[in-house]
């Protein structure tokens, strides 16, 4: 709400940074965030959906089993919501970071590579 009524008292964009361990929630946090926002405006867009249909194919392409998860993000991702001049949401950027690159060649014992290789070769 704060980051919201920011942007539209003081007319200048805002970040929300959701961080955390694995398994603390980071993309259920995430996902309120958005429905929030989608909600607040007064205005369903669906954006929020548009982008929460894509964290699969995200995860797939960055998430590996690790020691301490099955389905760890081994990823960072940048999420920025566009408004228009109503505050109302029309589109939305992703960007993602693949954080460990070297896990493409080398995994330690007990790890996987990323899923979508094993995907792959499962469909």
């Amino acid at each position: 709400e704060t980051a919201y009524t920011a942007m539209v008292q003081h007319e200048r964009n805002q970040s929300v940074l959701v961080s955390g361990e694995s398994g603390a929630g980071k993309t259920e946090s995430t996902k309120l965030i958005l429905q929030f926002l989608s909600a607040r405006t007064g205005r369903a867009s669906g954006i929020d959906k548009m982008v929460l249909a894509s964290v699969p194919v995200l995860e797939a392409m960055g998430n590996a089993k690790t020691g301490r998860n099955d389905n760890s993000s081994r990823f960072g991702k940048l999420i920025k919501i566009q408004f228009n001049e109503d505050y109302y949401i029309i589109g939305s950027t992703m960007e993602h970071y693949l954080l460990e690159k070297s896990r493409l060649i080398f995994q330690a014992p007990g790890e996987r590579n990323f899923h979508i290789f094993y995907q792959m070769t499962n469909g």
